[in-house]
């Protein structure tokens, strides 16, 4: 028997055959695995409503789409005033619940990006919380790294509004279904405008310690690295890439490097 595929929209569930049509998927999407009751994240119906093409083309996603551990697959589908102006459904256990967390870039034609948090809530697929809207259409959000930066256990979310005009780095955190804002730090960018490369950053362990966000700097030919003390985003070092960055930034095995390339180059430089 085939798995039940439920759709949410206007207030509905509908039941559907699991196996969607391949053009029901963000052509340049990418499916993300969860480790806990989402197995798989994914964007759905394409869209070309939303007409800002910051990711390289004018298609948006009209819908969410998840895999539960159960087999289900669920849908959310947005009205037209919305996008998800992203191609990836990122998956965290935000608030140490044992269930994952959906994050994504939820867009207005008429305001602009947000960030916004969906889950899996009694067997629907719901949004739990999200950021205010930038407040103009054409403005847009990248997300960075989910991770607890100052080691008092609560996961700190990331991301850069504005990426190419503002760069402001902002940490939200998640909890009791609320997101509440952290701190913001202007001058750091992790996506070059048209660039199909959206993970210019990484979670790291400097020498001392302490836990930092290395994340590229405007240019995009150097690495700082960002911490969180006291409820404030510092810098407290800044490394030159020998170039622009053109790839994702990863970290090797030892978590002692990071590693990249500019242009055909293979670079790397030394957590400090």
């Amino acid at each position: 028997m085939s798995p039940t595929r439920v759709i949410l929209a206007a207030g509905l569930l509908l039941a559907m055959n699991a196996t969607a049509p391949a053009d029901s998927r963000l052509p340049d999407g990418i499916v993300s695995k969860g480790d806990n009751d989402i197995a798989q994240a994914w964007l759905t119906r394409p869209t070309d409503r939303y007409a800002h093409g910051i990711l390289g083309d004018a298609i948006e996603a009209g819908g969410l789409a998840v895999k539960t551990r159960s087999g289900a697959v669920l849908e959310l589908v947005l009205p037209d005033e919305l996008v998800f102006e992203d191609r990836q459904a990122r998956l965290h256990d935000l608030d140490g619940d044992g269930r994952d967390e959906i994050i994504v870039v939820l867009a207005s034609v008429t305001e602009g990006g947000a960030l916004a948090i969906y889950g899996v809530r009694e067997g629907k697929l719901v949004k739990l919380a999200q950021t205010p809207h930038i407040g103009r259409s054409n403005r847009w959000i990248n997300p960075a790294e989910f991770a607890d930066l100052d080691g008092d256990g609560r996961i700190e979310i990331t991301a850069v509004w504005k990426p190419h005009l503002a760069r402001e780095l902002q940490a939200w955190r998640y909890a009791d279904g609320r997101l509440s804002h952290v701190t913001t730090i202007e001058g750091y960018s992790n996506r070059e405008i048209h660039s199909p490369v959206q993970d210019l950053s990484e979670v790291v362990r400097l020498s001392d310690g302490r836990t930092a966000l290395a994340i590229s700097t405007p240019g995009y030919d150097g690495i700082a690295f960002v911490v969180l003390k006291d409820g404030k985003f510092a810098e407290v070092a800044r490394l030159p890439a020998g170039g622009k960055i053109t790839s994702p930034v990863t970290l090797d095995e030892k978590g002692r490097q990071l590693e990249f390339a500019t242009g055909q180059k293979k670079r790397s430089v030394v957590i400090p």
